[in-house]
């Protein structure tokens, strides 16, 4: 009897975490597969201008953003479950916070502790000077996963993806 993997959908919010969840849902997912919704939550930190400067928010009004961050990281892992459940997809979901860690480390530490098969995610399509300075999440991965690693590139409405098999 066959069991299904264990795959990882590393989203955020941007429209390409929707291109690669319909791209793993039409071209990779199988029935008896359990997909790990993965979402890490950037914590908002004091500015650092602010501290300099010796104005700085205060405690209530740090609270209030961090509160709204957690409640826009809720609301994009719930966007994902419920297209998973529309297409009956099994699923976990797990929001980590960031903890001054690369999002890209942490990706490849949890792909690696839940023993998944893959990784699937959205390249959101920096440029190369950003790219240069800044690196790239899904860069990160593809370089330093020790699974296999599916990036799918941002499209536009124009932008059907080819097959070069049919």
């Amino acid at each position: 009897m066959e069991t299904g993997r264990i795959n990882c959908l590393a989203v955020d919010a941007s429209e390409t975490s929707e291109l690669a969840f319909n791209w793993y849902a039409k071209n990779y997912h199988r029935k008896k597969d359990t997909l790990i919704i993965l979402h890490i939550h950037e914590v908002p930190q004091l500015p650092m201008m602010g501290i300099l400067s010796g104005i700085y928010p205060t405690t209530d009004e740090h609270r209030k953003t961090i509160e709204d961050s957690v409640k826009a990281a809720k609301a994009v892992v719930e966007k994902f479950k419920n297209l998973c459940v529309e297409r009956e997809i099994e699923f976990n979901e797990i929001i980590l916070d960031d903890n001054f860690k690369s999002p890209g480390h942490m990706i490849c530490e949890l792909v690696k502790k839940k023993a998944a098969t893959v990784v699937v995610l959205g390249q959101r399509g920096l440029g190369a000077v950003s790219r240069t300075f800044l690196g790239s999440t899904s860069d990160y991965v593809l370089h330093h996963s020790n699974v296999p690693v599916i990036v799918i590139p941002p499209t536009t409405p124009s932008q059907e993806p080819t097959s070069y098999y049919k």
